[in-house]
């Protein structure tokens, strides 16, 4: 083999033993890839979704203060009964309890307006307590079914978890009925009587429509 001949085989393995870290004991990063291109491009690749994933972050957290502005707002407009400490939180409440159900927070804001305009204290001749007017028995019932620990009346008059209990029973008719309107009808109605009236073709309205109406009234208001 020639000198020339032996230069063009030794010299380009002396290369790619360089390149792959061979002489150093140390792998370069780019190794894992292709080439540096390639290494460099997934970086890239990396940097873009890091940036849309904070973008995202920050959208979420902008919108997050926004509704809760707007809640407080609303709430302003109303007499809870509460000391300011505690009715401050209630927009955080109802963004925590929303996010759990996928609801839109004003959609939940408005059911509490409809329920007990947000008088924390509220009782129907019907026997519902609190913000989101739940009955003992059904509270009982619904506690035993989520991480709420049943306290009597100071579960049923703590907002937070008055908020926690209504919302979880909202989405429990939801999945039980299929449809908006018809959970929002057995809220009110209760399950077992709007089942009769759905089974005599009658479809109540009223309660759903009221709610409905409260949610555009506030979802439209500015802030």
């Amino acid at each position: 083999m020639t000198f020339y001949k032996t230069k063009q085989i030794v010299i380009p393995l002396i290369l790619v033993l360089a390149f792959t870290g061979f002489f150093t004991g140390q792998t370069p990063q780019y190794v894992s890839g292709l080439s540096p291109f390639f290494s460099a491009l997934g970086q890239l690749e990396a940097g873009v979704f890091h940036k849309a994933k904070e973008t995202r972050f920050r959208n979420e957290l902008a919108y997050d203060n926004r509704i809760r502005e707007k809640i407080r707002l609303v709430i302003a407009d109303y007499n809870t009964g509460l000391d300011d400490r505690s009715a401050v939180l209630i927009p955080e409440w109802i963004l925590t309890e929303s996010k759990k159900y996928g609801y839109d927070p004003l959609f939940l804001t408005a059911l509490i307006i409809t329920e007990s305009s947000f008088y924390n204290w509220a009782r129907s001749n019907r026997g519902a307590h609190g913000l989101m007017q739940l009955k003992r028995a059904t509270a009982v019932a619904l506690a035993s079914e989520t991480s709420l620990k049943w306290k009597g009346n100071h579960t049923l008059y703590s907002p937070r978890e008055n908020i926690a209990l209504g919302a979880y029973y909202l989405n429990k008719l939801v999945t039980r009925f299929g449809d908006l309107t018809l959970a929002l009808e057995a809220y009110n109605q209760g399950p077992s009587r709007l089942s009769r009236f759905l089974r005599k073709g009658y479809l109540p309205q009223r309660y759903s429509n009221k709610v409905l109406k409260n949610y555009r009234k506030i979802r439209f208001q500015p802030i």
